[in-house]
């Protein structure tokens, strides 16, 4: 019995090194699959929390107010939001998975959320400016609520169009990776 040979080697080599490239590249794929799915998934929260500040016509409401305090004729008013629902069901399912997602996009979501449950608290029933209404801290609070809406609807409108930068640029997923 001869011992193994150049060619049996060459070819072992070969093997384990075609696998490990097919494991690389399959590994490469779900991870990029897995970034599209968790991006995607949070751009349409996004856009579905855009979509109800405008339908329910917040900004315009507190804008309103804010551009009377700002004209020192404010008469008073807050503007007052009972949120009971959680609207950040997705986000809060899919938090651990954000390290898929590159930096710049993490940044802006986690801003995103930051901002709206912000607004939310400035905006609860029981909130400072609704306790103690007509208060230079109530009138400030709507001017602060005006710039927060409009921050998280610049804000939405960048996350929802990031999947379909993601997958009309080529994969750029990968070349980030």
């Amino acid at each position: 019995m001869e011992g193994i040979g150049f060619s049996e080697i060459a070819a072992a080599l070969i093997g384990a090194i075609a696998a490990g490239g097919f494991q690389t590249v399959s590994a490469i794929l779900d991870r990029r699959k897995k970034s599209e799915a968790v991006l995607t998934a949070i751009a349409s929260e996004v856009d579905s929390i855009c979509r109800l500040i405008q339908h329910q016509r917040y900004l315009e409401a507190v804008g309103e107010i804010a551009a009377g305090v700002e004209k020192g004729m404010w008469n008073g008013e807050s503007y007052v939001i009972d949120i009971r629902s959680n609207y950040f069901a997705v986000f809060e399912s899919l938090a651990d998975e954000l390290g898929h997602l590159k930096p710049h996009q993490t940044q802006k979501i986690v801003n995103f959320y930051a901002y709206c449950k912000s607004a939310i608290d400035s905006t609860r029933p029981d909130g400072s400016h609704a306790l103690e209404p007509k208060t230079e801290e109530a009138a400030m609070n709507m001017v602060s609520v005006a710039a927060l809406l409009q921050a998280i609807l610049n804000l939405g409108n960048e996350i929802i169009q990031m999947p379909k930068l993601d997958i009309s640029a080529g994969s750029p997923a990968l070349e980030s990776q």
